[in-house]
């Protein structure tokens, strides 16, 4: 991909979407971003995405399949969405503090920040915001980062947005998940940590997204194949002395049906 072909302004997004025959759900975001990463300027302060539909248009030269199906990728500097658009907002929170520091590759202290904020009453969620198994959404996410602190989105977008909808997930407190989590959350004390997971935002999704494997070992597993629609902004105007989040996670409608004036 020859990414050094885009002109990039000042405070450039780059818009991706994606759409491919295999009927193999993939994550959309990881898909555009993350995995091409090594790719892609570092000089992209916000990235919007997008997944697909339908038949993707055919190639413009000859190409080899993978497994016999095609995948489409298509980006634009400033790019808006074209397929899709937030519908009902299921839950939103600003300005949340991110106070540990775990490492870039790890998506636990996103999910901390905002299990914790949401046990504060930091987050709102709708009534009814409990989404159907299977139902595609879509997520906004601004980083507001102190002055003395980098970060580039295609760096850190996967493990932002992992942690964000994981935070909104049932994993009920438990003492076997207090057990294999704490250890890994350092400058967490046992009050803080199940006083964080007292109660679920929502939940949003009915299933747990933190999964203990029996030697110890904990992996968090978003439904984030059903994140079809997202943007992820970085901004460098936090109001305290750590990184904050600011966002929202909302159902989504195909944008066509914006002339008909609903859903």
């Amino acid at each position: 991909m020859s990414f050094s072909l885009l002109s990039i302004p000042a405070d450039p997004l780059l818009a991706g979407h994606y759409n491919s025959t295999s009927p193999i759900v993939t994550d959309t975001e990881n898909t555009l971003f993350t995995n091409v990463g090594e790719t892609m300027p570092r000089t992209f302060t916000a990235l919007r995405f997008e997944r697909g539909t339908g038949t993707p248009p055919p190639p413009p030269i000859p190409i080899d399949l993978i497994s016999g199906h095609l995948h489409y990728y298509r980006y634009q500097v400033g790019g808006p969405w074209t397929m899709w658009k937030p519908d009902q907002t299921i839950a939103r929170w600003t300005h949340v503090p991110r106070r540990l520091s775990v490492g870039a590759d790890t998506a636990r202290p996103v999910w901390f920040a905002l299990r914790q904020a949401n046990a504060d009453g930091l987050v709102s969620t709708s009534s009814d915001g409990a989404l159907e198994r299977g139902m595609n959404f879509g997520v906004r996410i601004t980083v507001h980062t102190t002055k003395s602190r980098s970060h580039k989105a295609i760096s850190n977008s996967e493990f932002v947005i992992d942690g964000t909808i994981a935070a909104f997930h049932h994993d009920q407190l438990s003492d076997e998940l207090v057990a294999a989590l704490l250890p890994k959350l350092p400058a967490v004390t046992e009050r803080e940590f199940r006083h964080a997971l007292s109660c679920c935002a929502g939940p949003v999704f009915p299933t747990p997204a933190v999964q203990i494997f029996k030697n110890g070992s904990v992996q968090i597993n978003p439904a984030d194949d059903r994140c079809w629609l997202g943007e992820y902004t970085v901004r460098q105007d936090s109001t305290s002395r750590w990184p904050e989040l600011t966002g929202e996670l909302s159902t989504i409608c195909p944008i066509r049906s914006r002339s008909r004036g609903s859903c």
